[in-house]
């Protein structure tokens, strides 16, 4: 055994390159005393021969000393201590995890580091200690010559334990993992084992632990090891064992085929690198021949890895020819790469970088050189030399490989032992196996940020790949106009969906017939579904916070109808017992992580409290689904008898469509999705009204069970796809979930078709087997995705599908679906020629196709070429508008703008647009930069309800005057700003527009367009209307004659002394008041404004010298203090109004608290208190927000020069108010207005 180490430590010290090059670079000096093949070999066996032959003898003297010393005490810890400390390894530890294989075939890539990081990981997953000792199973890295060259080794420790099994509930051949370790404690016996060999590993590495035979700390814990098939394929099943690529055996929910591999591969080399870290340590002669070949890389003296794996790679991988690396090198090189470490398995590779690549390419490569052992053909290394000379040699690769800052590579164990071991690898390594790999192009991109000091991952954070569902919606109460349980009989507590519902049944069966039964009897719906809804629920997403909705009184029951066999659900009836109870709910109840909230209902709602309340359990769901006369069904279910499933006997869709028409009523009342839903559904399947008609396919072929469902292939539709296409249809949507459907469809159907197809990506939730989408990943992005395809298919005009929850979702959404689709399992089904008939209808009767850049937009010179797309182009502009400013993203703040101004508008619309025909009299204006399309009117109709489309005007201002700095700042330089960046650029721009340019434009606009407003009113996109506004807000301003209006008061006049002191100086007229810095400043994110006011000479001259003064850019002077100044300054105070009747909210966020506003209630809302107590809680206390006060205002401290307030009030006026920073400060008496 030493003397056959003697022999490969004798080739490590003679390893050599076959590429001879003179080095050319600064580091030429360094790289000689690794470089062997730099030195004329001639010259060097004349001068240094002799030298040579005594050192060598000497080396190979101190060589067997100290392996001879290395063996004596191989069993010593690594830390050197003393065979007396040694013991007691086993204390706190329920045992010794024996180590003793890798699976047959693995080589020391897969053997040394997979398996054994994995069963690590097993260990300390159970508490117990690992101790690698490893047997022959493992044959391809064990070496009888070497290996097998010692007595082995007695352990005395107790037996009766072993590793379970895992079974996963569908029966895969693979589909287990090891588990806990079973058998008890007095079945334990002592036992001595004996294991045969030295263990192989104390020859490349540390021991893993401080274990060592015969220690009596572990004489009474048991040993336990694995057996084969749970190493292999077991310990792949392990969670977040490491894998070096997707192993074909291996069932979805491992592999992850919806994941990009680079992705999925992520996790398992960042745990594989903290196992490696902490427990794998190789030994010296290892990590020095490693140095040798592949010496002093750095960022500044970089280095490429080049592993070309072509002997016997299988397992579905592909062998990479070697002109593949060819570019990525030119690349390196060109971004100042310095040096390529080549390794490789096959001479032929050598030969052919050397007589096909560059001399000056050739010059910058390293290598073990030719002294080792490479395979001519397809035989494997190890089945040519000695197997303890492939592992060091093998090992040398993997080690020399990870030094390097960049490296190309292919599937292959070796190249994963290598990131793991230096895992900034995986952010700057390019796996050409991997369908989503970068080009050399990007590739280059990437080598050049890192040499300059970039950091690679946070350059690949930016180009990854946004995980859309992760998205969380921002919460939107649903506004209420009176006590929300005032006019119902009681309360249905949607919580249950049936114990097997997935995404389709859940929302689009169960919730909708309860929603169903609630309106059948009156009840109030409250959608808070249970956290054991197991294939619908994610913990992490959906959450476990508990609250309970307390002393609730009455509870129902239910009685089954009268004169019937069959047990469903019949009319509620009280309970005659009267009772109190608390129901408990945990999370956000699921349902408003997809859709707004279905009602109106108020946990805190004392009225609510006082109501009965009921609550169906899965197996009552179950039966209201499948028995009930009132509930929808998407097929005939299991527990559905035939004498109850269409009696008639008439066709198929004749029988649903009476349950469809009122599934499509209940859904657009009742089902509101949120915006990233609807978003990602019109990135996936682009349609608006200017699209020819789509078809929708629906393939559902995983986990489809029941008595009355069949699934089919994708052929049977492949004809009536071809009628479509006849019939002129230009794009097809398909959902799938298995991705075998897809590939069937790419590999098998006529160009024609697959040019037509969209899909949601490769990327999607997809089984290649049985089992379901759930099983296969976190159930909120299973959901976001299902729910998608129902909204994609909806879009179109025309669907194939089979008996599903998800197709009949996409017709209660789409009703003209119920007569333009084909299923295919009902037996009277349209045929293929009557289906291209229809086809030919459905895209005929269409509107026309005009120019998409033309529709529905218009330009207004209005100085400067403003972009206007209209709702509805046939309406005729109002007198008046509603004006939002608008982002999809803040800024300054970052949030999610575009959702808090859905829940804005629909605030506006449900409180004031849709009561007494106030639509009628303003339109709703966006203005915005570059930001919305006309398909963002689809989701703001969806989302604030099918009325505000026909007010709606998008206008978009970017590159026009009236957002661009003002000549006077072209130059400047933003980071001299005060308060830059927290304040942007771009919220500079909105004040100015507010302050500044919004009423020429609307001067402009006017002339142009002819439609010249008289007053406007502001909201911003977290202005929230909390109230019901009976009036015409526009009538009321102008019958009064006011200039100006607003609701509350903001003390921030002191930053406007400056500007007071230009005034003053100027000649500008003097204020009609004096301004006082303390008096209450107008907190302008709402206030109605007369046009003509701001319009007006003396004004316009004023603002004119705000602007030039350059406070807005420069200081941050706000428009608040701009329209205060301007409103007390030019307008008479009868013309200036206060709002003090409805319920208003505006703040601004840091952290989850508000730092700056708050809510006030107003006097004419009857919910003022409920509406302000539920703030309290949700955005104070909850959030343990100290800075918020509560308090109440009186008349006199509300502005009582403004006020006007309506007789029947008596003067009084008092107003809860909830408020933090300088907003509405009690106590101000006259200086409040």
């Amino acid at each position: 055994m030493l003397s056959q180490r003697n022999q490969h430590k004798k080739k490590d010290d003679s390893i050599q390159t076959q590429f001879e090059s003179t080095p050319d670079d600064k580091h030429d000096g360094a790289e000689k005393k690794g470089r062997f093949w730099n030195f004329s070999r001639y010259s060097l066996r004349r001068r240094l021969l002799p030298t040579l032959a005594f050192l060598l003898l000497l080396a190979l003297v101190l060589w067997n000393v100290f392996q001879f010393l290395g063996s004596a005490f191989s069993n010593l810890p690594s830390d050197g201590s003393s065979e007396e400390n040694r013991k007691g390894a086993c204390n706190g530890y329920n045992g010794i995890y024996h180590i003793e294989k890798g699976d047959i075939g693995g080589a020391a890539g897969t053997v040394f580091f997979q398996f054994v990081i994995g069963q690590i990981m097993w260990a300390e997953e159970y508490n117990f200690k690992p101790w690698v000792h490893l047997n022959n199973v493992s044959h391809v890295v064990y070496d009888p010559l070497v290996h097998g060259n010692s007595p082995g080794v007695n352990v005395t420790m107790m037996k009766g334990q072993k590793v379970s099994y895992i079974q996963r509930p569908k029966g895969h051949r693979r589909d287990y993992k090891p588990g806990p370790p079973i058998g008890d404690a007095k079945d334990l016996k002592p036992h001595q084992y004996h294991f045969d060999g030295d263990g192989v590993w104390n020859n490349y590495f540390e021991p893993v632990s401080d274990f060592a035979p015969g220690d009596k700390s572990c004489e009474n814990k048991p040993l336990v090891t694995m057996d084969l098939y749970l190493v292999t394929p077991g310990v792949h099943g392990f969670s977040g064992a490491p894998k070096a690529w997707r192993y074909e055996y291996l069932p979805d929910y491992i592999t992850k085929p919806h994941i990009p591999l680079n992705d999925w591969l992520a996790p398992q080399r960042h745990t594989a690198h903290d196992v490696l870290k902490r427990y794998i340590r190789f030994l010296p002669h290892i990590q020095e021949a490693a140095e040798r070949v592949n010496p002093y890389c750095s960022i500044k003296n970089s280095c490429l890895g080049l592993h070309i794996r072509h002997s016997d790679k299988a397992a579905g991988r592909r062998v990479i020819e070697t002109n593949e690396f060819f570019p990525y090198v030119q690349e390196f090189l060109a971004a100042g790469g310095k040096w390529i470490y080549l390794a490789t398995d096959s001479h032929q590779v050598v030969e052919h970088i050397k007589t096909k690549w560059p001399q000056n390419v050739l010059k910058r490569i390293r290598s073990m050189g030719d002294d080792i052992v490479r395979s001519n053909n397809l035989e494997a290394v190890f089945d040519i030399g000695s197997h303890h000379r492939t592992n060091e040699e093998i090992l040398i690769e993997i080690l020399a490989l990870s030094k390097c800052q960049f490296m190309i590579h292919g599937l292959s164990a070796v190249t994963e032992s290598s990131i793991w071991i230096n895992i900034d690898l995986h952010y700057t390594s390019v796996n050409l196996e991997d369908p989503q790999h970068p080009n050399q192009k990007e590739f280059g991109d990437l080598v050049g940020k890192v040499l300059n000091g970039g950091n690679a991952s946070q350059i690949l954070s930016q180009k990854a790949t946004k995980e859309w569902w992760t998205l969380r919606p921002k919460a939107v109460g649903v506004p209420t106009n009176v006590k929300s349980c005032d006019s119902v009989d009681g309360v249905l507590h949607i919580s249950h969906v049936g114990p097997h519902a997935g995404t389709g049944t859940a929302f689009f069966t169960s919730v909708l017939n309860q929603l169903i039964f609630a309106e059948k009897f009156n009840l109030k719906p409250w959608i808070h579904l249970s956290n054991d809804l197991s294939y619908i629920y994610d913990e992490e997403f959906h959450g476990t916070e508990v609250s309970t909705f307390q002393h609730v009184t009455n509870t129902f029951t239910l009685e089954s109808p009268a004169g019937s066999n069959l047990k469903y659900p019949g009319s509620p009836k009280k309970n005659s017992v009267q009772t109190m109870k608390g129901i408990e709910v945990r999370g956000n109840g699921i349902w408003t992580s997809y859709f707004i909230p279905a009602s109106d209902f108020d946990q805190d709602d004392e009225l609510c409290k006082r109501k009965p309340i009921l609550s169906m359990d899965n197996p009552t769901v179950n039966k209201l689904n499948s028995l009930s006369p009132l509930s929808s069904k998407a097929w005939q279910y299991d527990d559905i008898p035939n004498e109850l499933w269409n009696p008639s006997g008439s066709n198929l869709s004749t029988w649903l469509e009476p349950m469809r028409r009122k599934a499509n009523e209940m859904v657009k009342k009742y089902f509101v999705f949120h915006p990233f839903l609807v978003e990602r559904a019109y990135q996936v399947n682009p349609v608006d009204s200017t699209s020819t008609p789509c078809l929708a396919v629906h393939l559902r072929n995983s986990d489809k069970g029941g008595m009355h469902r069949t699934k089919f292939p994708p052929n049977k539709f492949r004809d009536y796809m071809l009628a479509f296409a006849r019939a002129g249809g230009e794009h097809i949507y398909i959902a799938s979930d298995t991705f075998r459907s897809l590939e069937y469809i790419t590999e098998h159907f006529p160009p024609i078709l697959k040019n037509m197809i969209r899909t949601q990506g490769d990327f999607v939730v997809r089984s290649a087997w049985k089992w379901p989408a759930h099983m296969l990943e976190k159930h909120h992005r299973v959901n976001s995705e299902a729910l998608v395809d129902a909204l994609a298919m909806s879009e179109c005009q025309l669907l194939l599908h089979g008996n599903s929850a998800i197709s009949e979702a996409a017709i209660y959404m789409n009703l003209d679906l119920h007569r333009q689709s084909v299923n295919y399992e009902d037996p009277n089904r349209m045929g293929i020629q009557e289906f291209e008939v229809l086809a030919k209808q459905v895209i005929g009767s269409a509107v026309p196709k005009p120019n998409p850049e033309s529709v529905g937009k218009k330009k207004i010179d209005a100085g400067g070429k403003v972009r206007i797309i209209e709702g509805n182009s046939n309406r005729k502009c109002k007198r008046n508008a509603i004006v939002y400013l608008a982002q999809k993203k803040h800024s300054s703040y970052g949030r999610d703008s575009f959702a808090l101004l859905l829940k804005s508008m629909k605030l506006v619309n449900d409180n004031y647009l849709s009561l007494n025909n106030h639509k009628e009299n303003a339109d709703v204006i966006i203005f915005h930069t570059a930001d919305f399309t006309k398909d963002d009117m689809d989701i703001i109709e969806k989302s604030v309800g099918a009325s505000i489309r026909d007010s709606l005007y998008f206008i978009d201002l970017e590159n026009t005057p009236y957002w661009r700095r003002p000549k006077w700042h072209i130059n400047d330089d933003p980071k001299s700003w005060y308060a830059y960046p927290k304040f942007s650029e771009g919220y500079r721009k909105m004040i100015h527009f507010f302050a500044i340019d919004i009423w020429s434009f609307f001067q402009e606009y006017g002339k142009e367009s002819g439609c010249e407003y008289e007053y406007i009113m502001r909201f911003d996109e977290d202005s929230y209307l909390h109230s019901p506004i009976q009036y015409d807000i526009f009538d009321f301003m102008k019958r009064n004659d006011f200039n100006y209006g607003f609701r509350l008061c903001a003390y921030e006049l002191g930053s406007t002394q400056r500007m007071v002191k230009v005034w003053q100086k100027s000649k500008q007229p003097a204020p009609l008041r004096a301004i006082n810095f303390d008096m209450c400043g107008i907190y302008n994110n709402f206030f109605v404004a007369k046009l003509s006011f701001f319009q007006s000479a003396p004004v316009e001259s004023f603002l004119k010298l705000v602007n030039r003064q350059g406070l807005i850019y420069r200081r941050r002077l706000g428009d608040l203090q701009i329209h205060s100044l301007t409103v007390y300054g030019f307008s008479p105070q009868e013309k200036i109004h206060r709002f003090l009747d409805f319920t208003y909210e505006h703040g601004t966020y840091e952290d989850g608290c508000v730092v700056w506003g708050g809510i006030q209630a107003g006097h004419d809302d009857a919910n003022a208190n409920a509406t302000l107590t539920k703030y309290w809680h949700e955005t104070v206390s909850k959030n343990n927000c100290t800075k918020m006060t509560a308090y109440v205002i009186s008349r006199d401290n509300l502005s009582p020069g403004y006020q006007h307030l309506p007789e029947k009030l008596n003067g009084q006026v008092n107003l809860l108010t909830i408020m933090t920073g300088f907003i509405e400060k009690d106590g101000k008496g006259v200086l409040s207005g």
